[in-house]
């Protein structure tokens, strides 16, 4: 543990390791965090870039279909200029009924996803096709992999760090895809689905100099997320990489 954190120290990477005496009995740490705030996967929310199509019954003349600009508003006539960058499809379809409600007898809205450019997820590491990869629907963490090309013949195949950032932080955990593990009765009983700007990153199956692989980790993440961000490592992810792995099961769940 002291050579890791001379490594870290080398980097000058703003790393906070999670680490306490009194959370060493808990085997879901790093994950929990996460995963707790996913009991259901949130319905896809708009951003700029992302094209809408929208129609009002009986009223031809205002269908269209619009991009959302950077400034994450979209121009309709009638209803005027509208935010609609960080809302889901349902809230601006009530959002703009009652705009043209203003004008228009118990408007009728139906608002459709035209082309997303918004939202993506990044896989990276030991997978075959390694890039960025829109967020069309609801994903796994395995169907990311999938869409990368799947692990190369160096890859660890269950476990990958999953790299999300929220508040200025960024935090990387461990993720178990022991698909024995997770499978029970034929069915995948727990899963992650991956958010916004996520990054998958799959490690190799072995690590033979700590050093060298967190400067490789350090450049690959550092255009993905804002350098005014702390790392945070969960307790899981310092055990992998120092090679000092706990005899304990990381459960993926939502």
């Amino acid at each position: 543990m002291v050579k890791y954190f001379r490594v870290v120290w080398v980097l000058s990477l703003c790393l906070i390791f999670s680490c306490s005496a009194h959370k060493k009995a808990k085997d879901t740490t790093g994950i929990k965090e996460i995963t707790d705030r996913q009991e259901e996967a949130s319905p896809y929310v708009l951003g700029s870039g992302d094209e809408i199509t929208i129609n009002v019954w009986r009223h031809d003349d205002l269908k269209r279909t619009v991009r959302i600009d950077p400034s994450g508003n979209i121009y309709l006539p009638l209803a005027g200029e509208i935010r609609a960058s960080d809302l889901t499809i349902s809230q601006l379809r009530e959002e703009v009924s009652l705009r043209l409600s203003k004008f228009l007898v118990d408007p009728q809205v139906d608002i459709s996803l035209s082309t997303l450019r918004s939202q993506q997820v990044h896989v990276l590491g030991e997978v075959r096709t390694p890039g960025s990869f829109s967020l069309e629907r609801k994903l796994l963490v395995w169907e990311a992999i999938s869409k990368a090309g799947g692990f190369t013949d160096d890859a660890n195949q269950k476990k990958v760090l999953l790299v999300r950032s929220e508040n200025d932080v960024a935090r990387v955990t461990a993720l178990n895809l022991n698909i024995r593990g997770m499978l029970k009765n034929g069915k995948i009983q727990r899963n992650v689905y991956l958010k916004n700007d996520d990054i998958v990153y799959v490690l190799p199956s072995f690590i033979a100099d700590i050093e060298r692989f967190m400067i490789r980790f350090s450049n690959i993440i550092s255009p993905l997320v804002s350098i005014e961000r702390a790392i945070i490592f969960g307790d899981e992810v310092v055990d992998i990489l120092t090679g000092e792995p706990r005899e304990r099961e990381v459960i993926i769940s939502p």
